[in-house]
């Protein structure tokens, strides 16, 4: 009788241990589908993430200094015809090839990958910072696969000294990182890029990265 409840509280044990296993590894494959089943619940809620991201990220009393022209017209990359004619950000440690959309319509831009907020700078004219805005979570059909390629789902994985391109005229302009940041609001105007996303579904904090050109 001892020799059966020892072998029963052992069992208990590894049964436990199963569990418990089981219970993480299906935790670890959930995430990464979260925010599609989230949006297949409530596809309203890619309505309020768009709100999010569009809603005034600049304090009004920011001033912001152009930078020199001589800037405008210095170290341009070579023209290379083998470069996709489109515009797309590169995020090579997160594996995102997003499309950059110049649509004058934010919810056109977002819903095919980053959107560039109108009137700043781009890689060609740098007077003023590049803002790159793209959804964090996104559309309810939107596989897990094209979320992470096209959105910035990932972005909060990148860190200080990891390199951004853009492909912009079938030139590679190259970035580092060299801020990482969580606020409500544009921080830092001295950037040659800056990155954003939301955090959270029903949050306004949003999470941003600043780069330079290199």
């Amino acid at each position: 009788m001892k020799k059966k409840t020892f072998f029963q509280k052992i069992n208990s044990i590894y049964v436990g241990i199963g569990f418990f296993f089981l219970t993480i590894a299906l935790i670890v494959l959930f995430i990464p589908i979260w925010p599609y089943i989230w949006y297949r619940i409530n596809p309203q809620e890619t309505g309020k993430e768009v709100e999010k991201i569009v809603k005034e990220i600049i304090p009004q009393e920011t001033e912001m200094e152009e930078k020199e022209d001589e800037e405008v017209i210095s170290n341009i990359p070579p023209f290379n015809p083998s470069l996709p004619e489109g515009l797309f950000v590169i995020i090579p440690k997160i594996g995102v090839e997003s499309p950059i959309s110049t649509s004058k319509d934010y919810n056109d831009g977002l819903e095919k990958g980053s959107w560039i907020v109108s009137n700043y700078g781009t890689p060609e004219k740098t007077e003023l910072p590049i803002i790159l805005a793209a959804h964090r979570f996104g559309y309810s059909y939107w596989g897990v696969e094209k979320r992470n390629k096209i959105s910035f789902y990932n972005l909060p994985k990148t860190t200080e000294g990891d390199e951004i391109i853009i492909y912009w005229n079938q030139r590679a302009y190259k970035y580092r990182i060299y801020k990482s940041e969580e606020s409500t609001y544009i921080s830092d105007y001295s950037a040659d890029l800056i990155l954003y996303t939301c955090k959270f579904f029903n949050s306004p904090i949003r999470i941003f990265r600043y780069a330079e050109r290199i």
